[in-house]
């Protein structure tokens, strides 16, 4: 979003409020690598800096979405290897970025600056022992003590994530509960987790025991809000999520939560990024109940495979269909690549780096935005 003028913003969120979102997360406002610190807001904290976030809230503000801002965020925190001082501190600086965003913006774009996102992503390993557990407990409210007192009427969200191949669900609900005993959450906060489906974390066949326990855990901390952050992207080929998936995503957990967010409709169904098709689709379905029944992709024509420095370069024509969100590359029979659509930009190639000496089979399909596949059609030499 660096690069969107406020045309682009304004484009944005009337797409998001077509499909029904009322809320934005932005996030963070300052974030700091291992090369430098750089935020989105003028500020005092580093020399690094524009001004992307007040564009947001102008259009959020002319709009009518409500924005969450996330506040600090250090790429260290993915190593794991810190100190709870460490931890602290870093909470002490995303304490004074929130004094910074609440002097600069609550009071020019009050209707918009609604609520703060906690940007780091509490996963169910790292935080197992109840050493850790309290440290993550203190992180929290070293937080949340700060933004009650400057802006009590802004609830937190936090959006952890889990993974069941390292972890259960019983383990994971523990987790939870220890810290929710230990933290200052307040009434409206929302803890609303990663249904971890597009990243693979967990199976849609687990999926509700996992948010049956963590609607366990919440039920311990009264007025924390539970809501569900539906991933809808396939992480194998960070390719959009077929909306028959993303569907059965909602009506589990809507089975446990007041609410959804989603991870994320501007990088995976915004018809500026993707194929159109994902959005007509989902307002279809948000307008009637059901997914539109679409006319299955025609297969395509034409398709070649070519031996390159790179490795085999397999080409093809697509056919002439609405509908088409994306092609598929199978490679022996096994889905190899899913290669999408880029708005109205229709890929005809797609590069597999292989060492091997001999060509193997390459079969490629079409799909849609549902998941609809056409048939495959083996390339030739």
């Amino acid at each position: 979003v660096a690069h969107w003028d406020s045309n682009r913003w304004d484009l944005e969120m009337k797409m998001l409020k077509e499909a029904g979102m009322k809320y934005l997360i932005y996030a963070p406002a300052l974030e700091t690598d291992e090369k430098k610190t750089f935020a989105c807001y003028p500020t005092s904290l580093c020399k690094n800096y524009d001004k992307t976030l007040e564009k947001c809230l102008a259009s959020a503000q002319r709009n009518g979405i409500k924005i969450f801002i996330g506040l600090n965020f250090n790429e260290r925190w993915w190593k794991v290897d810190y100190s709870a001082d460490w931890l602290i501190d870093q909470m002490k600086i995303g304490n004074k970025v929130a004094d910074e965003l609440v002097a600069l913006y609550k009071k020019k774009y009050g209707d918009a600056m609604y609520g703060w996102y906690w940007v780091w992503e509490v996963d169910n390993v790292s935080c197992k022992t109840p050493e850790r557990q309290a440290v993550l407990a203190q992180a929290l409210n070293t937080n949340l003590d700060h933004l009650t007192k400057i802006a009590p009427d802004m609830p937190l969200l936090l959006s952890p994530f889990m993974n069941e191949k390292l972890g259960t669900s019983d383990d994971c609900g523990k987790l939870w509960q220890n810290v929710f005993a230990q933290t200052h959450f307040r009434n409206n906060d929302i803890f609303a987790p990663q249904d971890c489906i597009g990243a693979g974390g967990l199976t849609l066949e687990h999926l509700e025991d996992w948010f049956y326990k963590l609607k366990m855990a919440v039920n311990t901390k009264p007025g924390l809000k539970f809501w569900s952050n539906v991933e809808t992207f396939d992480q194998r080929f960070w390719t959009s999520a077929p909306l028959s998936r993303v569907k059965q995503q909602l009506e589990i957990t809507n089975r446990y939560v007041s609410n959804f967010i989603c991870f994320a409709y501007s990088h995976y169904d915004s018809p500026y990024v993707v194929s159109k098709t994902y959005h007509d689709a989902y307002l279809d379905y948000c307008k009637e109940g059901v997914l539109p029944q679409l006319d299955a992709p025609q297969a395509v024509q034409n398709v070649s495979v070519q031996k390159t420095k790179q490795g085999v370069l397999i080409k093809w024509v697509a056919g002439k269909n609405d509908n088409v969100a994306g092609f598929s590359i199978y490679y022996n029979g096994t889905l190899l690549m899913r290669v999408g659509v880029k708005a109205n930009e229709i890929p005809t190639e797609y590069l597999h780096k292989t060492t091997d000496s001999t060509i193997g089979q390459y079969e490629v399909a079409a799909y849609d935005a549902i998941g609809n596949e056409s048939q495959k059609v083996e390339a030739k030499n």
